[in-house]
Protein backbone atom coordinates (compact mmCIF):
# COMPACT_ATOMS: atom_id res chain seq x y z
CA UNK A 1 0.00 0.00 0.00
CA UNK A 2 1.28 3.42 -0.55
CA UNK A 3 3.84 2.51 -3.55
CA UNK A 4 1.99 4.67 -5.97
CA UNK A 5 0.65 1.69 -8.32
CA UNK A 6 -2.53 3.89 -9.15
CA UNK A 7 -0.55 6.45 -10.41
CA UNK A 8 2.07 5.06 -12.12
CA UNK A 9 -0.80 2.94 -13.78
CA UNK A 10 -1.92 6.25 -15.00
CA UNK A 11 0.94 7.12 -15.87
CA UNK A 12 1.55 4.35 -18.27
CA UNK A 13 -2.17 4.79 -19.94
CA UNK A 14 -1.65 8.51 -20.41
CA UNK A 15 1.41 7.84 -22.33
CA UNK A 16 0.38 4.85 -24.32
CA UNK A 17 -2.87 6.54 -24.63
CA UNK A 18 -0.92 9.53 -26.12
CA UNK A 19 1.35 7.79 -28.31
CA UNK A 20 -1.15 5.48 -30.47
CA UNK A 21 -3.30 9.07 -30.70
CA UNK A 22 -0.15 10.52 -32.27
CA UNK A 23 0.94 7.61 -34.61
CA UNK A 24 -2.68 7.44 -35.57
CA UNK A 25 -2.99 11.23 -36.26
CA UNK A 26 0.06 10.76 -38.47
CA UNK A 27 -0.35 7.48 -40.37
CA UNK A 28 -4.14 6.78 -40.33
CA UNK A 29 -2.95 3.26 -39.28
CA UNK A 30 -5.55 0.79 -38.65
CA UNK A 31 -3.03 -0.74 -35.55
CA UNK A 32 -2.93 2.86 -33.79
CA UNK A 33 -6.86 3.59 -34.01
CA UNK A 34 -8.23 4.93 -30.61
CA UNK A 35 -8.78 1.74 -27.76
CA UNK A 36 -10.24 2.57 -24.20
CA UNK A 37 -8.31 0.55 -21.94
CA UNK A 38 -10.23 -1.12 -19.00
CA UNK A 39 -9.74 -0.57 -14.73
CA UNK A 40 -11.34 -3.04 -12.97
CA UNK A 41 -11.28 -2.76 -9.31
CA UNK A 42 -13.20 -3.63 -6.18
CA UNK A 43 -16.45 -1.06 -5.95
CA UNK A 44 -14.79 0.73 -3.01
CA UNK A 45 -12.00 2.29 -5.07
CA UNK A 46 -13.81 2.76 -8.54
CA UNK A 47 -14.55 6.95 -7.13
CA UNK A 48 -10.49 7.08 -6.22
CA UNK A 49 -9.64 5.89 -9.54
CA UNK A 50 -11.90 7.99 -11.55
CA UNK A 51 -10.58 11.44 -9.15
CA UNK A 52 -7.29 10.28 -10.07
CA UNK A 53 -7.09 9.97 -13.83
CA UNK A 54 -8.82 13.41 -13.76
CA UNK A 55 -6.44 15.05 -11.47
CA UNK A 56 -3.10 13.49 -12.70
CA UNK A 57 -3.96 12.91 -16.55
CA UNK A 58 -5.32 15.89 -18.68
CA UNK A 59 -5.35 14.23 -21.88
CA UNK A 60 -7.06 10.79 -20.65
CA UNK A 61 -11.65 11.28 -20.46
CA UNK A 62 -12.18 8.39 -17.85
CA UNK A 63 -15.95 7.19 -17.01
CA UNK A 64 -16.91 5.20 -14.32
CA UNK A 65 -19.29 1.72 -15.46
CA UNK A 66 -20.52 1.28 -12.18
CA UNK A 67 -24.54 1.82 -11.07
CA UNK A 68 -27.36 -0.39 -11.58
CA UNK A 69 -28.11 -2.68 -14.75
CA UNK A 70 -30.41 0.20 -16.14
CA UNK A 71 -27.38 2.97 -15.60
CA UNK A 72 -25.01 0.36 -17.52
CA UNK A 73 -27.10 -0.23 -20.27
CA UNK A 74 -27.73 2.90 -21.05
CA UNK A 75 -23.94 4.06 -20.53
CA UNK A 76 -22.53 0.80 -22.54
CA UNK A 77 -23.00 2.21 -26.17
CA UNK A 78 -20.61 5.24 -25.41
CA UNK A 79 -17.91 3.48 -23.64
CA UNK A 80 -14.95 3.25 -27.02
CA UNK A 81 -15.50 7.24 -26.84
CA UNK A 82 -14.11 7.55 -23.32
CA UNK A 83 -9.93 6.56 -22.45
CA UNK A 84 -10.47 4.60 -19.51
CA UNK A 85 -13.05 2.81 -18.11
CA UNK A 86 -13.35 2.39 -14.70
CA UNK A 87 -15.72 -0.84 -12.86
CA UNK A 88 -15.86 -3.21 -10.90
CA UNK A 89 -15.10 -6.60 -10.69
CA UNK A 90 -18.61 -7.42 -9.89
CA UNK A 91 -20.06 -5.81 -13.04
CA UNK A 92 -17.42 -7.32 -15.04
CA UNK A 93 -18.78 -10.92 -14.01
CA UNK A 94 -22.07 -9.77 -14.36
CA UNK A 95 -21.93 -8.00 -17.77
CA UNK A 96 -18.75 -10.49 -19.38
CA UNK A 97 -21.26 -10.89 -22.15
CA UNK A 98 -21.39 -7.00 -23.35
CA UNK A 99 -17.58 -6.13 -22.41
CA UNK A 100 -15.93 -9.40 -23.61
CA UNK A 101 -16.41 -8.23 -27.01
CA UNK A 102 -14.71 -5.08 -26.58
CA UNK A 103 -11.40 -4.35 -27.79
CA UNK A 104 -9.01 -2.51 -24.79
CA UNK A 105 -5.72 -1.32 -24.99
CA UNK A 106 -5.08 -1.91 -21.25
CA UNK A 107 -6.92 -4.28 -18.85
CA UNK A 108 -6.15 -3.21 -15.65
CA UNK A 109 -6.71 -5.13 -12.62
CA UNK A 110 -6.15 -3.08 -9.19
CA UNK A 111 -6.39 -5.65 -6.06
CA UNK A 112 -6.08 -8.51 -8.66
CA UNK A 113 -4.92 -11.31 -6.24
CA UNK A 114 -9.33 -11.38 -6.29
CA UNK A 115 -8.56 -13.25 -9.16
CA UNK A 116 -6.61 -16.32 -7.41
CA UNK A 117 -9.00 -18.81 -8.07
CA UNK A 118 -8.95 -19.90 -11.67
CA UNK A 119 -12.26 -21.55 -11.15
CA UNK A 120 -14.44 -18.87 -9.87
CA UNK A 121 -17.15 -17.16 -11.95
CA UNK A 122 -15.81 -13.72 -12.00
CA UNK A 123 -12.29 -15.18 -12.66
CA UNK A 124 -13.20 -16.06 -15.71
CA UNK A 125 -14.97 -13.12 -16.63
CA UNK A 126 -11.89 -11.09 -16.58
CA UNK A 127 -9.81 -13.40 -17.94
CA UNK A 128 -12.64 -13.26 -21.21
CA UNK A 129 -11.24 -9.28 -21.24
CA UNK A 130 -9.57 -8.83 -24.85
CA UNK A 131 -6.35 -6.19 -24.09
CA UNK A 132 -3.30 -5.66 -26.10
CA UNK A 133 -1.93 -5.35 -22.50
CA UNK A 134 -2.31 -6.49 -18.92
CA UNK A 135 -1.89 -5.47 -15.84
CA UNK A 136 -2.03 -6.83 -11.88
CA UNK A 137 -1.85 -4.88 -9.29
CA UNK A 138 -1.59 -6.31 -5.78
CA UNK A 139 0.45 -5.99 -2.65
CA UNK A 140 -0.35 -9.46 -1.51
CA UNK A 141 -0.19 -11.53 -4.97
CA UNK A 142 0.04 -14.79 -3.00
CA UNK A 143 -2.61 -14.99 0.27
CA UNK A 144 -2.47 -18.65 0.95
CA UNK A 145 -0.71 -21.22 -1.91
CA UNK A 146 1.45 -20.88 -4.94
CA UNK A 147 -1.42 -22.05 -7.77
CA UNK A 148 -2.55 -18.66 -6.87
CA UNK A 149 0.25 -17.14 -8.88
CA UNK A 150 -0.40 -19.23 -11.36
CA UNK A 151 -4.57 -18.24 -12.18
CA UNK A 152 -2.75 -14.53 -11.81
CA UNK A 153 0.00 -15.39 -14.23
CA UNK A 154 -2.92 -17.05 -16.36
CA UNK A 155 -4.93 -13.83 -16.76
CA UNK A 156 -1.28 -12.09 -17.65
CA UNK A 157 -0.17 -14.53 -19.89
CA UNK A 158 -2.37 -17.53 -21.13
CA UNK A 159 -0.60 -20.41 -21.07
CA UNK A 160 2.42 -19.16 -19.64
CA UNK A 161 3.07 -21.53 -16.59
CA UNK A 162 1.04 -24.52 -18.44
CA UNK A 163 -2.36 -25.67 -17.40
CA UNK A 164 -3.31 -25.52 -13.42
CA UNK A 165 -2.47 -29.45 -12.71
CA UNK A 166 0.69 -29.54 -14.29
CA UNK A 167 1.94 -26.26 -12.73
CA UNK A 168 0.48 -28.15 -9.29
CA UNK A 169 2.28 -31.29 -10.19
CA UNK A 170 6.03 -29.63 -10.73
CA UNK A 171 5.98 -26.65 -8.33
CA UNK A 172 2.42 -26.45 -6.21
CA UNK A 173 2.88 -30.11 -4.41
CA UNK A 174 6.45 -30.05 -4.10
CA UNK A 175 6.49 -26.30 -2.08
CA UNK A 176 3.95 -27.38 -0.30
CA UNK A 177 5.39 -30.70 1.09
CA UNK A 178 8.66 -28.51 1.73
CA UNK A 179 6.42 -25.98 3.57
CA UNK A 180 5.32 -29.13 5.60
CA UNK A 181 8.92 -30.22 5.92
CA UNK A 182 7.98 -33.87 4.29
CA UNK A 183 9.51 -33.36 1.54
CA UNK A 184 11.58 -37.06 0.79
CA UNK A 185 14.51 -38.09 -0.59
CA UNK A 186 14.76 -37.06 -4.08
CA UNK A 187 11.56 -34.97 -4.11
CA UNK A 188 12.28 -31.22 -4.95
CA UNK A 189 12.71 -28.72 -2.08
CA UNK A 190 11.91 -25.01 -2.61
CA UNK A 191 15.32 -24.35 -3.20
CA UNK A 192 15.55 -26.96 -6.17
CA UNK A 193 12.78 -25.02 -8.12
CA UNK A 194 14.15 -22.58 -10.24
Amino acid sequence: MGLGKTLQSICILSGKHFERAQRYQETQSPDAVHLPSLIVCPPTLTGHWYYEVLKYAENLKPVLYTGNAKDRARLLPSLKKYDVVITSYEVVRNDVSNLEDMNWLYCILDEGHVIKNAKTKLTRAVKCMRAQHRLILSGTPIQNNVLELWSLFDFLMPGFLGTESSFNERFGKPILSNRDGRAKNGEAGVSDIQ
